[in-house]
């Protein structure tokens, strides 16, 4: 197979148009020896001549002719592939796909997601909810979001932060009131725990197993275990036990008094969320335009 110079082909395909080698190196703004050598080149990769030359004129052989209207034919597909290629850049179009942390879609459906699609309605978006951190490239996903901290980063993506969690103690005014006075944290050893689990390297773990007070490690006891914060939640509510939640989660049920926070003198590690892409650099209009509707409701 010839190993054809793009740049040989248009060279070819301007001077075919123009018939004069002299018009085409004025309006590619090459030297006229470059034109002659380029079509030479292309010719001998070809084995066949393409140009009659006389001192007088250019003009097409009969191969010549033949091989000019594939090459129209393929400089045409490569300019709708570049304009193509520049709408992706200039306006958000097509599939988006995005990894979010199960319940995370509870919250974008709320404040990010009727929003987003309304403005821009060339764009479908697919959102999948998963207690894994996912390959964004094996995986094929545009962007992630993600809990965790430095030890999930990796250094060939962006990580661009979005939020706080800050996690509490909690019960319900129910469970609470079946157990009598909490007043020592090392009480909560003895109480049935909801824990959520979330899924590791071919093992489910828990979130938070234990907590620390005053240099003792206090390691609860799991009643009911599931991957799902949501369902923890719901658990929560159904006076099963108490379980240690994002204080977002549950602000509401505080607010209204069915759900209690415990020790709230303790202080848990807060987890951050990360908005994650492959570069800032080269993205399609679509992915962009998401970054931007996420750091929006970031900064709100």
């Amino acid at each position: 197979m010839a190993n054809n110079d793009l740049n040989q082909i248009r060279i070819f395909v301007s001077v075919a148009q123009l018939q004069s080698f002299t018009k085409a190196a004025e309006v590619l703004k090459i030297e006229k020896s470059t034109v002659s050598t380029k079509v030479s080149q292309l010719e001998k990769n070809l084995n066949i001549r393409l140009l009659q030359r006389t001192t007088r004129k250019v003009s097409l052989t009969e191969a010549g002719e033949q091989y000019l209207s594939f090459c129209l034919a393929a400089l045409e597909q490569l300019d709708k592939g570049a304009q193509f290629i520049n709408e992706l850049s200039d306006v958000p179009q097509g599939l988006l796909r995005v990894c979010i942390p199960n319940n995370m879609a509870n919250v974008l459906l709320k404040k990010v997601i009727p929003k987003f699609l309304k403005q821009y309605p060339k764009v479908q978006l697919e959102i999948i909810q998963t207690s894994k951190s996912p390959d964004l490239l094996t995986d094929n996903f545009d962007l992630a979001i993600q809990f965790g901290g430095h030890e999930l980063m990796d250094s060939s993506f962006i990580y661009r932060k979005i939020h706080y969690s800050d996690w509490i103690i909690v019960a319900s005014k129910e469970y609470l009131a079946e157990q009598g006075e909490i007043t020592n944290p090392e009480q909560l050893g003895e109480l049935d725990n909801i824990a959520c689990l979330h899924e590791g390297e071919n093992i489910y773990q828990i979130y938070t197993p234990s907590i620390t007070w005053k240099g003792k490690k206090i390691v609860f006891k799991p009643r009911f275990l599931i991957n799902n914060m949501g369902n923890v939640i719901q658990a929560l509510k159904q006076h099963i036990g108490f379980a240690v939640v994002p204080k977002n989660m549950v602000l509401p049920d505080i607010e209204s008094g069915t759900v209690s926070q415990l020790f709230s003198e303790i202080t848990l590690p807060s987890t951050a969320v990360y908005l994650v892409y492959p570069s800032r650099s080269g993205q399609p209009a679509k992915t962009k335009a998401f970054v931007e509707a996420m750091m929006e409701w970031s900064n709100l």
